[in-house]
């Protein structure tokens, strides 16, 4: 469009005059200071009014259907900031489908049907829509609400076109500020964690800023711990060796080295915790700036350790050395005696040999999952890991009755600890299931997954107890076990990646499906 400076000579000079008296209000009001968006924009909107000719201005913000007002100018009691009218019922969705500038002069005839019209009632409408960031924002409108208008001047168009990039210009601003003022939200946040002790130290060790979780725990003075060396502050100083351990890390940081280490530190109540503890070097350049230490809290973990530790000893020392004595002289029975009872001693020392070697593995877990993750899984024929838990659970009673059918070459991923797992199960069926019980073995594939199917015509267990029967300490109401067998089942099979659950069996009681990944 030309601009209506350049006119031929001879043309209108009041048109001229107008529009650089518009020019002039529109310089002023973008020039007037304003702290918030609305300040800022609506002396622009008063400008536009006033030159085009509308009773009202203002600016609104589509997201989907829903049409937001958020600055306007006039009408007060028909156009509010706040405002929400659905898209399917505004003048703007008109706006929105075209390019350049949308106006409509006389709506009581051109729109007389439309929602808008119904709803609002607005005699005459020109916008345009705004885009910010390259994406779809809004409108600018202007509206008069009884009268309707004559086509737009060409000057009234440049006008326009001159208020549209201005407001695009602010909004791309106010999305700016948005922007920083979440992400300074977010890095508040998150400096603030309350699960977390974060320090901030220059490229020298000497401490810049802490969070309100790290002063809070030892009730430190801003001024008396900002600027001095990190591992001379109260949360190391107590301890020689902790201080020092703390100052070898961050020198190694300066060095560009992400170092690791646990401390222990002491509380102004005089609370002792442990920490896990990071320090990060922050390199503009290839040459550090800034140097990011963050401790987590990890007393408890530490204090899970010594317990595990301490039933671990309970297992090496008391059961351990308990069930080696059973052994030895279940084994001296067994050579002793002859008929039935070099049976029973025989079973025993079974027994035996077997609580000492399941003894030893959950040692091994125990241990295990004290570090990271459990045993280590490998891929394990599982005919023969069912043929030996069979055999244990048939010796419980003579009169039960086992049934396998277990293909060959069947093969799952678990660990050596896969036989107890399929034997707490079978002993589990044989116990529960009375004298005589029927117990089917079989396996099927699934997609990816092998599941192994033990079936029992015992009593069954009811639906609403058929995941309660795998936590920890639970146990049935016949039961006079510990509640520990079919929990370290559900735990070993979630190691394994894989799953495990009761259905309703064929036999009439209850069908435990474990579910292992084939590879």
């Amino acid at each position: 469009m030309d601009d209506p400076l350049d006119c031929p000579e001879g043309s209108d000079s009041e048109e001229r005059d107008r529009y650089l008296a518009a020019m002039q209000d529109l310089t002023a009001a973008m020039a007037a200071s304003g702290t918030s968006f609305r300040e800022r924009v609506e002396p622009v909107l008063d400008v536009g009014r006033e030159h085009l000719g509308f009773p009202n201005g203002h600016i609104a913000v589509v997201s989907g259907d829903e049409h937001t007002i958020v600055a306007s100018s006039g009408l007060s009691s028909t156009i509010t900031p706040g405002d929400e009218t659905p898209l399917s019922e505004t003048y703007c969705r008109h706006t929105l489908d075209e390019s350049g500038i949308h106006i409509v002069t006389n709506a009581s005839e051109s729109m007389s049907t439309d929602p808008a019209y119904e709803r609002f009632g607005l005699e005459a409408y020109v916008g345009t829509t705004l885009r910010a960031d390259g994406a779809e924002y809004g409108t600018l409108c202007f509206v008069n609400d009884n009268e309707a208008i004559s086509e737009f001047s060409d000057w009234q168009q440049t006008l326009f076109e001159h208020l549209t990039q201005w407001v695009e210009a602010e909004i791309e601003r106010e999305l700016a500020v948005d922007t920083r003022e979440q992400s300074q939200q977010l890095l508040e946040a998150t400096f603030n964690s309350p699960e977390t002790f974060i320090g901030i130290l220059d490229a020298d060790g000497n401490l810049l800023r802490a969070n309100e979780t790290a002063l809070g725990f030892v009730d430190a003075d801003d001024e008396a711990i900002f600027g001095e060396p990190f591992w001379d502050t109260p949360w190391w100083n107590h301890n020689e060796a902790v201080a020092y351990r703390c100052q070898d890390a961050v020198e190694r940081a300066m060095d560009g080295e992400m170092v690791r280490f646990e401390a222990e530190h002491i509380g102004a109540d005089g609370q002792r915790i442990s920490t896990a503890v990071v320090a990060r070097p922050v390199a503009v350049d290839g040459t550090v700036q800034k140097i990011i230490v963050e401790g987590t809290d990890i007393t408890d973990l530490k204090r899970r350790e010594e317990q595990m530790e301490f039933f671990n000893s309970i297992l090496r020392h008391d059961i351990l050395n308990g069930m080696t004595v059973i052994e030895a002289r279940a084994e001296t029975l067994a050579d002793a005696l002859g008929g039935t009872q070099a049976t029973y001693a025989e079973t025993i020392l079974d027994w035996s040999r077997d609580i000492v070697d399941l003894t030893q593995k959950v040692r091994s877990v125990l241990s295990t999952m004290s570090d990271d993750g459990l045993t280590e899984a490998e891929t394990i024929a599982l005919g023969p890991v069912v043929e030996g838990a069979t055999r244990k659970a048939a010796s419980m009673d003579e009169d039960c009755t086992l049934k396998t059918d277990i293909p060959d070459g069947i093969e799952v991923v678990a660990d050596d600890l896969l036989d107890d797992v399929v034997g707490n199960i079978l002993t589990n069926a044989v116990e529960h299931g009375g004298s005589g019980t029927t117990i089917e073995v079989t396996t099927e594939r699934v997609d990816s997954m092998v599941h192994l199917r033990i079936a029992d015509d015992g009593p069954g267990i009811p639906p609403e107890q058929r995941e309660a029967i795998f936590e920890k300490g639970e146990r049935g109401t016949e039961s006079t076990g510990t509640g520990f067998g079919l929990y370290f089942v559900s735990v070993m099979v979630d190691s394994y990646g894989g799953d495990i659950w009761v259905e309703e069996s064929d036999l009439g009681g209850s069908e435990f499906v474990v579910a292992l990944p084939s590879e």
